[in-house]
This record gives structure tokens, sequence and C-alpha cells, in this order.
């Protein structure tokens, strides 16, 4: 599955596909999304402008010329196969939906757009599974924005969910491993690991923290070299299923419980990258106890890539949702640091604390 929506938006000559998408993209724009398009050229492509220097770059042999100022650019590229799907490769990952105009001949669900109703039993030749729209309906741009809505709202909701447990390391403040303090003769690895399983297709540990035998059989994922904290991990998941979203947790929330977990899911929509939930008064968000979609992976390996190790950089990130926990729900998020928070947790009310 790909981490980006792909529709197609094909028809004939002349059918008006180019005039739809112009009326479609305000109003997806209006909504949040990140919109790119993919148009075939049937003409040769000008792009530059002859004696410029990205001209002169291209024409000396660059495979790859990209030209920016401080709004725009434009990428320049050399390669022999011009099949939609290796094009859409090219593509940024940071985009809730790719629009394919054209392409006849390339099977993605999406519009096949007709100038008007045909008479009956006259075939339509389409390619697909294509919804149709005749253009002498007067709704038919409301028909459109309406099918393209559905098919990003499905999209999203079809998507894979992992889960991610960062097992941490020293633990110094607390003077043991917080993967080992036991709860109700329960490990905090294991009871974490358990109900991060039931509400993600696949459940993974991150990090080189010790954990309990009984986990010993469960996958496990690196941190990612040269980094530290956190982000390691965090990154180490995203590289492993980039195409999935992730729910990133860690050992040290002993009262966070499956009912938590469903209403951060719940707060997932079209549209938002990320959901790093906030606790009431609290400063910053949630980053562990969060969930990420692919779109932003690459906002946090630049991250990376300036050395910062922040983490609640990410919230900054204009397509991040920062909703306020229920006062309900609050407990759940609240991490042990230390031997005094692990005493208050375990003095904590079974019922009242999950």
């Amino acid at each position: 599955m790909n981490s980006t929506c792909i529709i197609g938006i094909a028809g004939y000559s002349g059918s008006g596909k180019t005039t739809l998408i112009e009326k479609i993209l305000p109003e997806l724009k209006k909504q949040g999304f990140c919109v790119g398009v993919l148009k075939h050229i049937h003409h040769k492509l000008v792009i530059d402008v002859k004696g410029k220097d990205t001209d002169r770059f291209y024409r000396a042999g660059a495979n790859f010329v990209f030209a920016h100022d401080a709004e725009q650019s434009f990428v320049r590229l050399r390669y022999q196969n011009d099949e939609p799907e290796d094009v859409i490769e090219k593509f940024p990952s940071g985009l809730d939906l790719i629009i394919v105009e054209g392409h006849k001949e390339y099977d993605v669900p999406g519009i096949w757009l007709e100038k008007r109703r045909p008479k009956k039993g006259v075939p339509i030749d389409m390619t697909g599974e294509k919804k149709i729209i005749y253009r002498d309906d007067p709704l038919y741009v409301d028909k459109a924005r309406s099918h393209i809505r559905e098919a990003i709202a499905g999209f999203h909701a079809q998507r894979i969910i992992h889960a991610g447990l960062l097992i941490g390391g020293k633990s110094i403040r607390m003077g043991r491993p917080k993967a080992l303090l036991k709860r109700e003769g329960i490990t905090l690895a294991e009871r974490s690991f358990k109900i991060l399983s039931e509400v993600s297709e696949k459940a993974m540990l991150l990090g080189s923290g010790q954990l309990p035998e009984c986990l010993d059989a469960e996958e496990r994922l690196p941190d990612i070299q040269g980094l530290h904290g956190p982000l390691a991990g965090i990154l180490s998941a995203f590289r492993w299923a980039p195409q999935s979203a992730w729910i990133i947790s860690s050992v040290d929330m002993p009262l966070m419980h499956k009912g938590a977990w469903e209403w951060l899911l719940n707060q997932r929509k079209p549209g938002i990258w990320a959901v790093l939930p906030k606790i009431r008064g609290s400063r910053g968000v949630e980053t562990t106890g969060a969930v990420y979609e692919p779109m932003i992976f690459e906002y946090v390996e630049s991250l990376a890539r300036k050395g910062t190790m922040k983490l609640q950089e990410i919230m900054l990130h204009p397509k991040v949702l920062t909703p306020v926990i229920p006062k309900t729900l609050a407990q759940a998020w609240q991490n042990v640091n230390t031997a005094a928070d692990w005493k208050r947790v375990l003095h904590c009310n079974t019922g009242s604390c999950r």
C-alpha cells in the first residue's frame, strides 16, 4: 500500500480534465490537504529557459537539477522510464493526495470524465475502477469533490497501524530498568506490549534496553546509529515501515490502557500528519503516547539531520494536531522517572488507574 492516496482523473482529449482539477484544488487546499499533480505532456516539455544556469547544467549532463528561491522550486530530472508508477516514486512523501491527470492506461481508481451523457447502449471506453462523471451535469464538480473526499477518507481508514514500544536505556534516575518494574505481577514492558498489540496491526520493540524473558522472541528494532534518546528509536520504526502509521509508546507509562489508545486513534483524520496529545495545563505535548502518519516522517528526519533531539519541535508543524487529553484519561500519559514516582503508582487505586 502506498503512503499517499492516488486518484486518477481520466477521459478523452477535450473532456475538461485540467479544468476540473483546477476547480477542485482550491477546496482541497482550504481543507488542509497537500496535493501533488502528475500530468503527462504529449509534446516536448519545456520547463527552463535556454541559456539560464539551470538549463546549462542540464545540457552539460546533470541528471538532476533542483532550482529554488525563498518561496518555490522546480526539479528537472533526466530518466528513461516515464511509467506513472515510476514517476510517482519521485514525488515527495509529504503529500495527502496525488492526482494523476490523463494516463488512461494507468489502472488507478478515480474519475472518468465525459463531456455529455451518451446515448443508451453506447459503451464508454475506460480503464480501471473509475466513477463516470458527465460535464453536462450541473453538479459535476460537486460530485467530483465528493468522490475524492470519500477516496481520501477510505484510503486513510485502510492505512496499517504499527506500534513501537521504546524500551529505553539505563534508567539512571529510577536506579533500575523501567521495563522490568512489576505492577500486579506483570512487568511494565510485558503489559505495555500486550496493550499495543491489541490496538495495532503489529507491535515492535524499539531500542536495546533490558527486557523480561517473555518478550525475548518478539521482534526488536535497533536504534539509529549516531542518534540518542527517543528519536533514535522512533526513526528506526519509521524507516522499517515507512508506509504505515505508527503509535509510539514508552515503558515508563504504567497507567496507559486500551481505552486511552482508542481515544488517541479516534483523533486521527485525513490531512492530519500526527496527533501529539496535550495534558491540560502542560506547556508541551506528549511525543510518546502519540500517533504519527507517514507524511510526517520526512519532517522528523529533517530534525535529526539538524542535530536536534527535541521532539517537541514536531508540534510546530502546521499539520500536527495537539488535542487536550480528557481529564478522565490524563493519568494514562503520566510518566514514571524516579523511585518516588513509582511508589505513587504502586499505591494508586487499581480500579481508577487501570
